[in-house]
């Protein structure tokens, strides 16, 4: 005996032990809904579905979700034999009524506006069904920016995650999603090199969204190179005078520490704003520390050695 239960999402719930005495169950359903079919047979190693009579090409899951007006019926597949053809199920959907409906809607949100190159940040990918019915076979899809490179998946999630590097897309495929649900994903990127690295999010369920707008989402964030110079010529020309470092501004907080060949300190700013000429002092190489607040709130720290040349004849 072949057993075939059958749950109608977001309406009612039956189950039913279909005998062999063919005898027709009928189930009524809202345009745009579905019903999760449940088959059981025991020692079976795959299912074939009919919808009609006809096979379903492509279904050979114990479960099975079916929107589509029809007859259903169920083979369990077995390794030395298979199972009676189950009872029927007829799926009728009503047309009256206002449809039940499906709008998946998807935010992609970054963590930071800016980072540096070879910096790790994050994405957060979040969908939220706010229609009537559930969405069904949802997969969500983010396509990633040449100046960046996929690293892992951070939190725990529904679902299942594939990353096919040669495309450079992710596809998170969280299962179902019922009236009011939402789900999030958090993935890791790191920046390759500079410039603005905006990922595209795209989320779809097999049934029509009747809000399509609101679909995808673009996530971006500006790739930045901090670039210390190891020389400056401060002589009045209006070419290099300051101790300028490239990309200063895309921070909210620094510190610029400069010490000569004595280790002594001769110059602090708690705030720089690239306007260090080394007034007062000769030329010579002196030893920098600059401190940047990323906006994670962590604090990092870059040393070197800036030569200060006053005289560019030589």
């Amino acid at each position: 005996m072949n057993i075939l239960k059958i749950g109608i999402v977001g309406w009612l719930f039956l189950s039913l032990a279909l005998r062999c005495l063919a005898q027709e169950q009928t189930v009524h359903i809202a345009k745009g809904s579905s019903i999760t079919l449940t088959a059981a047979s025991t020692g079976a190693i795959s299912y074939l579905w009919f919808l009609n009579d006809e096979p379903i090409n492509g279904h050979h899951d114990a479960v099975i979700i079916a929107s589509q007006a029809g007859v259903y019926t169920v083979i369990g597949l077995g390794r030395n034999c298979n199972s009676d053809l189950s009872d029927p199920v007829q799926v009728i959907v009503d047309q009256t009524g206002p449809p039940v409906t499906v709008d998946m809607q998807i935010r992609n949100v970054p963590d930071r506006p800016m980072v540096l190159v070879d910096g790790v940040f994050t994405h957060q990918l979040f969908i939220v069904n706010n229609g009537t019915g559930i969405a069904t076979d949802v997969q969500v899809t983010a396509t990633f920016a040449p100046n960046v490179r996929y690293e892992n998946v951070v939190d725990m999630h529904a679902g299942t995650v594939v990353y096919n590097a040669a495309m450079r897309e992710l596809t998170w495929s969280p299962g179902n999603i019922a009236p009011g649900q939402s789900e999030s994903l958090i993935i890791g990127v790191r920046a390759e090199s500079e410039g603005l690295a905006s990922q595209l999010a795209v989320v779809a369920s097999s049934e029509e969204d009747s809000r399509p707008s609101d679909n995808q989402s673009i996530g971006s964030v500006e790739v930045v190179a901090l670039k210390i110079p190891n020389t400056f010529t401060p002589n009045g020309d209006g070419v290099n005078d300051y101790f300028e470092i490239r990309g200063l501004e895309l921070f909210p907080a620094h510190q610029l520490m400069i010490f000569n060949r004595w280790g002594n300190e001769i110059y602090r700013s708690n705030n720089y704003r690239n306007d260090w000429n080394g007034a007062g002092l000769g030329e010579g190489t002196y030893y920098y520390a600059f401190e940047l607040r990323l906006h994670t709130g962590h604090v990092q720290t870059f040393k070197g050695f800036i030569t200060l040349i006053r005289n560019t004849n030589n």
